[in-house]
């Protein structure tokens, strides 16, 4: 991190990452942060006001990253997307984002999407729902979406526990692996995650400054596939990271949350 650097978090959450940025690159470098739900970008923006003009906050998802930086006429030096879910999301959101509370079948990461996770669970058909759960590697993906349509029947689905049940009756298993792929793939639909993604790893070799690096942190392999994809192939990235770096024993006792985390870097040539 160097004085007068322009840097980006894209996925600024509480503003963990974007202070570390704004420490490092003191007293003059700049941060544009990305934070798109709404109730941490709140939470990020009085975190973060300390640091006065030095960060520019924006609500918006991070796929909005090159328009802002065009419309401001600037190059990034760095580029952070910190692809995990937040732990305010999942415990403090009240949206459904965890298979360990009772709460609504909502999944959106800001209010302003229309579609839940509800509306998936009881209105796609048996083609589009299958299709979201191979999409996030569900086992069994066709059969389980027949078992779901045949449920919503009886009974539509309302709350995370409604679909909790349904995975135990159908899996005869409650394993949290389980669990967390079958919600995950729900929140991945919801909130576009994957399309988002692709889209903003097209953009990021356009506004980065030539040496500019991009930092990549993902938690699933579906994510990190399209990481490792985008940078083997376009030219102008130089991969600085032969293999994904992954989190220390150490580093995995003080965060659990922590160990399927893959770290990827490029640099911009």
């Amino acid at each position: 991190m160097k004085e007068n650097k322009i840097y980006v978090d894209g996925t600024v959450g509480l503003g963990g990452h974007s202070s570390a940025i704004l420490e490092a690159s003191s007293p003059s470098g700049i941060l544009y942060g990305f934070e798109w739900n709404e109730d941490s970008f709140r939470i990020a923006k009085e975190r973060l006001k300390r640091y006065g003009e030095r960060v520019k906050l924006f609500n918006k998802n991070f796929i909005f990253i090159k328009e802002i930086l065009q419309r401001e006429g600037v190059l990034a030096d760095g580029i952070l997307l910190d692809l995990g879910i937040s732990s305010f999301l999942l415990e403090g959101s009240k949206r459904g984002f965890s298979f360990q509370k009772e709460e609504p079948l909502d999944m959106r990461i800001n209010l302003s999407i229309e579609l839940t996770a509800k509306d998936i669970l009881n209105n796609y058909d048996f083609m589009n729902l299958s299709k979201v759960f191979k999409k996030g590697e569900v086992p069994k993906a066709e059969k389980f979406a027949k078992f779901i349509c045949e449920k919503r029947k009886k009974k539509p689905f309302e709350t995370t526990q409604d679909l909790v049940k349904a995975i135990k009756e159908f899996y005869k298993s409650s394993k949290k692996d389980l669990l967390a792929v079958i919600f995950q793939s729900l929140r991945i639909e919801v909130n576009k995650e994957l399309e988002n993604l692709e889209k903003v790893l097209r953009d990021f070799p356009d506004i980065l400054k030539l040496s500019g690096r991009i930092v990549i942190i993902s938690f699933q392999s579906l994510e990190d596939r399209i990481v490792k994809n985008f940078f083997k192939s376009d030219p102008r990235i130089k991969v600085l990271t032969k293999k994904p770096i992954t989190p220390s024993e150490e580093e995995i006792k003080r965060n659990p949350r922590a160990r399927s985390a893959k770290m990827r870097v490029g640099e911009r040539v």
